[in-house]
């Protein structure tokens, strides 16, 4: 009985080399969600109508001025849907580029 020797390392951490941060995603991960939130908020809400992607500048405290790429998402739940954004890609805004 018990647990055999390979489970008891299935919780450490893989090596190094998964570290590396995907790069479609940009430095979404290294934005903390509050900002990520904000930057939502901004937008009209949601529906069937609005347009399927946008993208918002915010100021994301210690990752600085962030550009974050959204898109709309569908939910269904038997007959509803429901209409959400979220954020896919955040890339850093750097002070030449265009508006």
């Amino acid at each position: 009985m018990g647990n055999s020797k390979l489970a008891a390392k299935c919780h450490l951490r893989s090596p190094a080399s998964s570290e590396v941060p995907n790069q479609a995603h940009g430095i979404l991960g290294r934005v903390q969600g509050d900002y990520i939130a904000a930057g939502l908020a901004t937008l009209p809400p949601a529906t069937a109508d609005a347009t399927a992607h946008h993208e918002v500048e915010i100021d994301a405290g210690p990752a600085g001025k962030v550009r974050l790429f959204i898109e709309k998402k569908r939910v269904r739940h038997h007959r509803h849907s429901h209409y959400f954004w979220s954020a896919y890609r955040a890339e850093p805004v750097r002070p030449d580029d265009p508006a």
